[in-house]
């Protein structure tokens, strides 16, 4: 896993939350094996936290685009910033003491800005970086998934766990060329799980018993797709990852008792039935995500 270094952030003293109303939308080896079809899948990265009273309605959006659009939608819930996710003090318990928070959320957040502008906020395909277009309301998403879904798929990416047990395995990742591509890109493979149930500030309504699905756990992997800027159809390039669940639990831990702001380090009680595997390819230059797909880490 690409070791990402986190640096100390200037935050601002006041976030927005912002105001949404509905409705909701009802090592590298090569080979020529080569799928039929293929489709163009999309990545909705909802920057969202459990203190944010107007998030879980970026997550019902989320949620309907899903409905329409079925597998070829991806979602990643990613919690960041002091204001929107940090657990509550022990005083105030039961309420909001867990941590939602990773390192890899913070240092995306810090790199696309997205809470900058106020949450809820997301990323569809990470298009529209390249001209400062990329921080969308929920509203915004279901145009961009539409003109992202009209595009060509150039390559296809196959997800294949390998489970030693509920605990550890490997990842086998083969991403196939459909198409010549010139240009850089990275590999960057996540773990996300669904059916957490916790506080979520809902509105006026501190719920005890949302649930919480897509939430970003861990960066298993990122790097180079291949160290050349030219892709040929039909090559696959192959990745395996060995994964310990455990030590990225207590990996979590760590960075929410060491390093996040008033972080108390409640970032364990992973289930391995509810993970899954969230595997994407960008471009270096713009950071648009070409494709994504997700499968369950236990089948």
């Amino acid at each position: 896993m690409k070791k990402i270094i986190l640096y100390s952030t200037i935050f601002l003293l006041f976030f927005s939350c912002e105001t949404i109303e509905g409705p909701y939308l009802n090592n590298e080896n090569i080979s020529n094996n080569q799928p039929s079809t293929t489709t163009k899948n999309v990545l909705i990265e909802d920057f969202t936290g459990h203190l944010c009273p107007n998030c879980p309605d970026a997550a019902k959006e989320l949620e309907a685009i899903q409905n329409v659009y079925g597998d070829k939608i991806i979602g990643m819930a990613i919690h960041v910033t002091k204001s929107f996710a940090r657990p509550y003090s022990v005083s105030q318990a039961p309420k909001f003491q867990y941590d939602f928070r990773t390192e890899w959320g913070t240092y995306w957040d810090n790199l696309f800005g997205l809470s900058l502008v106020g949450l809820p906020r997301g990323m569809v395909n990470r298009n529209g970086y390249s001209n400062g277009n990329h921080k969308l309301g929920k509203d915004e998403w279901l145009n961009i998934v539409q003109q992202e879904l009209e595009k060509t798929a150039n390559i296809r990416i196959e997800i294949l766990p390998a489970n030693f047990s509920e605990k550890n395995g490997f990842i086998d990742i083969n991403t196939s060329i459909l198409n010549n591509l010139t240009g850089n890109y990275n590999l960057i493979v996540c773990l996300t799980e669904n059916g957490i149930v916790n506080w979520q500030k809902d509105g006026s309504i501190e719920k005890e018993d949302y649930i919480h699905n897509h939430v970003l756990r861990t960066v298993l992997y990122e790097g180079q797709l291949t160290n050349s800027s030219l892709l040929n159809a039909s090559e696959v390039y192959s990745k395996r990852i060995n994964y310990d669940l455990d030590d990225l639990e207590e990996y979590n831990i760590n960075y929410s008792l060491n390093i996040a702001q008033l972080g108390n380090g409640n970032s364990g009680n992973w289930n391995p039935n509810n993970i899954f595997i969230v595997a994407y390819v960008y471009n270096t230059a713009t950071y648009e995500i070409i494709q994504v797909e997700e499968n369950q880490l236990i089948n």
